[in-house]
């Protein structure tokens, strides 16, 4: 691979870097499609690491709040961030330092699909409203106290 290719990939990494944060993975898989060697991969991605453009803490913390804030639950922020590669330890770590109240997340949850609902919910609604809350993440005990009506 000649300078002029190793140059082009850098300034792809720096590109991408400077528009979101990316896991390791993620770029790894991203120059893979550009056709990039394997270690020329690692090089620059150990570059990029030892500037602290790439920081798996800050990835999770930021992949969890975007998470956080389109009302997601525990289960399903773990499902995704599986599937993105994110290590188990951390996501728990960083779920852990962030003190998150999933039972709040689920009565908000509830509360912003479920507003117009004036009476207790019959079986039906009830198994509606279940579903999509388990969809969102929430377990049913965290469900079963967003059903709950509040003491306000």
């Amino acid at each position: 691979m000649d300078d002029q290719v190793k140059q082009k990939l850098k300034n792809y990494v720096l590109w991408l870097l400077s528009r979101q944060e990316y896991s390791r993975r993620d770029l790894m898989l991203k120059l893979q499609k550009k056709e990039a060697s394997p270690e020329y991969i690692e090089t620059l991605l150990d570059w990029c690491e030892s500037l602290n453009y790439i920081n798996e803490t800050r990835y999770c913390e930021g992949f969890i709040r975007r998470h956080l804030a389109k009302g997601h639950g525990f289960a399903r922020i773990k499902s995704e961030a599986s599937a993105k590669g994110i290590d188990k330890t951390l996501l728990s770590f960083q779920i852990d330092e962030m003190e998150i109240d999933w039972y709040e997340m689920a009565r908000a949850a509830y509360n912003k699909k479920f507003s117009a609902l004036t009476a207790t919910p019959d079986y039906k609604q009830k198994a509606k409203i279940v579903r999509y809350l388990m969809y969102r993440g929430f377990n049913y005990e965290q469900i079963e106290f967003a059903i709950s009506p509040s003491d306000e």
